[in-house]
């Protein structure tokens, strides 16, 4: 069994995923030396949910799915992909770290990339409060907070505002960890971030120029 040293250090396996919130850097260092791997799955699989879940809204499959067959299509997604891509995402930006001399393996990557999603992941939080109160129609085209039009923006933009706090928080708590295991700087540490995402959009427009071309 590793020893945490949890009397002598500020980060330990109790406090761990409060302290990726409150102190990032000690936290992934903590990550990073003790090549700590528990929640990683779960994280991995949360997150897919989270994304499965923006899916569906951004698609308005309620429309079409009653509110049962969107948490269980989102569950089917968290397990079968939530690791995958992440997993994914993490050898690309392994790979990528190697042209900026360093190498940082892609299970490193992974360790900090799932606990960098905490934040994101609160998400849920949202989406079940949301669900409760709203239902099925947070899933559907004419979705109506209220009946009050200034009243339905106002609910609106805030949901908006949160998401996308919640979305930036991940993203730099990401950049702080891959800047620990890569030991880089905060700016080569976006760059090592970027380059993964460019890389992976060029792959989609490829492939979808090739399929535009054979079907014409």
């Amino acid at each position: 069994m590793t020893n945490y040293n949890s009397k002598e250090e500020a980060v330990n396996p109790k406090n761990i995923l409060e302290k990726v919130c409150t102190s990032p850097k000690q936290a992934f260092q903590f990550i990073d030396n003790y090549k700590y791997n528990k929640h990683v799955i779960l994280l991995l699989v949360l997150s897919g949910i989270v994304k499965a879940l923006d899916k569906a809204e951004t698609k308005s499959m309620g429309d079409n799915i009653p509110i049962w067959g969107i948490i269980g299509f989102s569950l089917f997604i968290g397990l079968l992909f939530g690791w995958l891509l992440n997993y994914i995402y993490a050898f690309l930006v392994s790979k990528t770290g190697e042209y900026l001399n360093r190498k940082a393996s892609t299970e490193s990557i992974l360790r900090v990339l799932a606990y960098s999603l905490i934040p994101a992941i609160i998400s849920l939080f949202v989406y079940f409060v949301r669900i409760l109160f709203y239902g099925n129609s947070i899933f559907q085209s004419t979705l109506l907070y209220s009946s009050d039009e200034f009243l339905n923006n106002i609910i609106s933009y805030i949901f908006i505002f949160i998401d996308l706090f919640l979305m930036v928080w991940s993203l730099i708590l990401l950049i702080i960890g891959v800047s620990i295991v890569q030991k880089f700087s905060i700016g080569k540490a976006i760059v090592n971030i970027v380059l993964p995402a460019i890389l992976i959009v060029l792959i989609f427009l490829i492939i979808y120029v090739v399929i535009d071309l054979i079907a014409h």
